[in-house]
């Protein structure tokens, strides 16, 4: 039996309700990490999760009240959700797709910014993206306005509605792309050079997964995923449609909780930034602590292996996790470490 649009709709908005119960663990999460931080937490990681949160909740609260209209209202007349979800132009449908290119839009202009900072706040970098962050915002604006027109009964894979919607998941994919790309190589840059530093309690596995979800690489697959079912016309689009906007706040808040944690690079609390091309290594330690064992210490004639772009390494007397295999420490790129209760001894690595 072949896939009908109401069956489609009715399976994603269930799939969206179960991923939305995990997107609240995650978001509950994330604002408390944000909440609890040490330092002011970034306007831009508040900014996304809030943003994320209201975005998804009311996309899926109008997936729920189409369902309810679809399956319940006007009963007495034969295949009554067919005839409802083959019209496209209602206020219902308008608002669920202007809040699917505003969650987005959003994300989208998250991982921007992400690779931004993590490559040193360069604006080479980030040129092409935001140029394609631009078009993004225009094609989406183009699209729920096209949607308005479209009349009952048009094929939405066949008429020009489907080459705005086509044209808006390919340049959003085009960029998540390229940032994650950019991301994920940073990271796996920054791992490497501080390997030999590192006490070995962390696997290839766990590196892997920590650049898979701080460069946010999940979503791009499932873009790649939603482009070609709707390529081929298969009702499973709505499927993926439905369950989209939850995941894509999974994903997002996933990457907020590790830079809010430490665990991940991009945050930009503090005024003042250092470009990575230039960074200082600062190892700090406190003053009343008792030296480090011999295996801890850093040589100057080890400075050669970090590359150029080099990472910021703090030794904390109060110990949160491991960044790769620190001894009782955490990485931070753009955290100021400079306080008070701490004695800092700073060396260059070039």
């Amino acid at each position: 039996m072949a896939l009908t649009i109401p069956q489609a709709e009715l399976t994603g908005v269930f799939l969206e309700s179960l991923s939305y119960g995990v997107y609240l663990m995650i978001f509950n999460q994330c604002m408390t990490v944000l909440r609890k931080r040490h330092s002011r937490p970034s306007d831009y990681l508040v900014g996304t999760a809030v943003s994320l949160f209201i975005f998804v909740t009311a996309h899926l609260v109008i997936d729920i009240l189409r369902n309810m209209q679809a399956f319940t209202w006007n009963e007495s007349i034969p295949n009554y959700p067919s005839s409802y979800y083959g019209t496209f132009d209602t206020w219902q449908n308008i608002l669920k797709s202007g809040l699917y290119v505003a969650v987005t839009l959003v994300s989208d202009a998250f991982i921007l910014y992400r690779s931004f900072i993590v490559w040193g706040r360069s604006y080479l970098i980030a040129t092409v993206p935001f140029l394609l962050l631009l078009a993004g915002i225009a094609i989406g604006i183009f699209w729920v306005y096209t949607l308005s027109l479209v009349l009952p009964g048009e094929d939405v894979f066949a008429d020009a509605l489907s080459v705005r919607v086509k044209t808006f998941y390919s340049i959003t994919l085009a960029m998540n792309v390229i940032c994650t790309t950019l991301i994920a190589y940073k990271i796996w840059k920054i791992q490497r050079a501080v390997a030999p530093f590192a006490k070995g309690n962390e696997n290839d596995l766990s590196r892997l997964v920590s650049i898979i979800v701080e460069s946010g690489s999940a979503y791009s697959a499932l873009l790649v995923i939603m482009i070609s079912t709707y390529t081929t016309g298969s009702p499973a689009m709505f499927i993926f449609l439905n369950t989209m906007s939850p995941i894509i706040g999974i994903v997002f808040s996933s990457v907020i909780v590790r830079v809010g944690l430490g665990l991940s690079h991009g945050d930009t609390h503090h005024k003042k930034t250092t470009p990575l091309s230039t960074m200082r290594h600062r190892w700090t330690t406190r003053s009343s602590n008792r030296p480090l064992p011999s295996d801890h210490i850093l040589s100057s004639s080890n400075l050669g292996a970090f590359p150029e772009g080099g990472v910021q390494v703090s030794l904390q007397q109060t110990v949160h996790t491991h960044i790769d295999g620190f001894p009782d420490g955490e990485i931070d790129i753009e955290n100021d470490v400079s306080s008070a209760d701490w004695k800092s001894e700073t060396f260059n690595a070039v």
